[in-house]
């Protein structure tokens, strides 16, 4: 899109109403983003509105669409500004391990009671029917892959409100959730309340000792993983280790996004190095696989 069609815009408004434009952005990403740099609701309609107005036909109906999805999200801009004001996804690196995880811990502690469904998914802009179906759009993937079963024991990594245990639960015959955070569990608990088949508990951080060798057929990361990156030294990569190490042989890793630094292509070297010392063979390396977000999916196989 050309600057000359968002004159009147505000600058640091531009390059969200470009990325809104970019039919590979999911339009509520591309609300988020906005919204993220908006001074107000209303500024962010006002550069929806304006944006439409001014630009070609098919970039005219994304904004459209975002104005809509916004005027029916209420809640969507008080969401997006009281997670970012508890939960930072840029504070880089941790000094130590220990110090990242408490960190983490806390933020998301301070998260589950300012907005617990906003601070596991800020793409769904505090709206419950759009949580329900990012969420279930990602089952259907694990679904799709063979991933799921009833049979089958799952371990997520970092459940948060343990939304994934819920939804997994009547598909599955064992899900575990855990997550550094203790109000999140908390969350979780209320949340997975009468579901026999679930597990939850608060975890170290650290590693995966509580849990024996071979103990489940899937472990699932779901934007967890990024935290583990910034927490501290070596925690990404003992955590893919002790993966390796709690799967049964061709056991299934899936990691959905590995880190928040926006780089793909070193997001996919750095976990195929990573495959390779713990004996995984990859079979999805970083595709954006999802129609209302656009994380990236990697599918890891524990070689036999």
């Amino acid at each position: 899109m050309a600057d000359a069609v968002l004159e009147g815009v505000p600058e640091r408004l531009r390059g969200p109403l470009r990325r809104l434009a970019n039919r590979g952005t999911p339009v509520n990403i591309g609300l988020m983003t906005l919204l993220i740099e908006a001074a107000d609701v209303v500024e962010a309609q006002a550069a929806l509105t304006m944006a439409a107005g001014t630009c070609v036909a098919a970039d005219a109906e994304r904004y459209r669409e975002a104005l809509g999805l916004l005027l029916a999200s209420p809640a969507a801009f008080a969401t997006v500004r009281a997670v970012l004001g508890e939960v930072a996804h840029d504070a880089g690196p941790a000094a130590s391990a220990e110090a990242g995880i408490a960190r983490v811990r806390d933020a998301f502690d301070r998260a589950a009671r300012v907005h617990p469904e906003g601070s596991v998914a800020l793409y769904a802009l505090g709206d419950a029917g759009l949580l329900r179906a990012a969420t279930a759009e990602i089952v259907a993937w694990l679904e799709a892959r063979g991933l799921v079963g009833r049979g089958r024991a799952v371990l997520d990594i970092g459940c948060g409100i343990g939304r994934f245990v819920q939804a997994l639960a009547p598909l599955m015959g064992r899900v575990t959730g855990i997550d550094v955070s203790g109000a999140m569990i908390e969350a979780a608990e209320a949340l997975c309340a009468g579901l026999p088949n679930t597990h939850l508990r608060v975890t170290s951080g650290h590693d995966l000792s509580d849990f024996e060798d071979g103990a489940f057929d899937l472990l699932l990361a779901v934007d967890s993983f990024p935290y583990l990156a910034d927490a501290g030294p070596g925690l990404l990569e003992r955590h893919v280790e002790e993966a390796a190490r709690v799967l049964k042989p061709c056991g299934d890793l899936v990691i959905l996004n590995l880190s928040y630094r926006g780089d793909p292509d070193l997001d996919r070297a750095d976990l195929a190095r990573l495959a390779v010392r713990s004996r995984f063979v990859s079979l999805c390396d970083g595709a954006r696989a999802f129609t209302l977000w656009d994380g990236l999916a990697f599918h890891l196989r524990r070689q036999a």
